[in-house]
């Protein structure tokens, strides 16, 4: 019998587009969030143009993974509330789904949707 054929390694490899998905989806389900936007760097000086980033960035590293969530909420939520609620469900659930360990959820707060009842 072949021992390299015995010993196989088997191998699993999770997308960071998957991570992502996961990311839109647990954020998206906490009360309070309206959406996500992508953030806008300035690089250089004030008046240069400024960089989209994506609403949510998957950096891996080591077998773990860092995540940033720019999110829109909900006029009238209590923002740090809301935040560490998403920094929880995000984390729960990737470790849940996937077995890859979170080290760090940023979450950054872009904006605030305003209700026009007075239209």
């Amino acid at each position: 019998m072949n021992k390299k054929t015995d010993s196989q390694v088997n191998s699993l490899k999770i997308s960071e587009g998957v991570i992502t998905k996961i990311v839109r989806i647990a954020a998206g389900s906490i009360e309070g969030v309206a959406g996500f936007t992508k953030a806008k760097i300035r690089l250089g000086n004030l008046f240069s143009d400024a960089e989209d980033k994506p609403a949510i960035d998957v950096s891996t590293e080591n077998g773990t993974v860092d995540i940033t969530v720019n999110v829109v909420l909900s006029q009238g939520s209590k923002v740090k509330q809301v935040a560490e609620r998403i920094q929880n469900k995000v984390k729960n659930d990737i470790q849940n789904m996937t077995g890859i360990a979170v080290t760090r959820v940023n979450v950054i707060v872009e904006d605030i949707t305003l209700d026009n009842k007075e239209n």
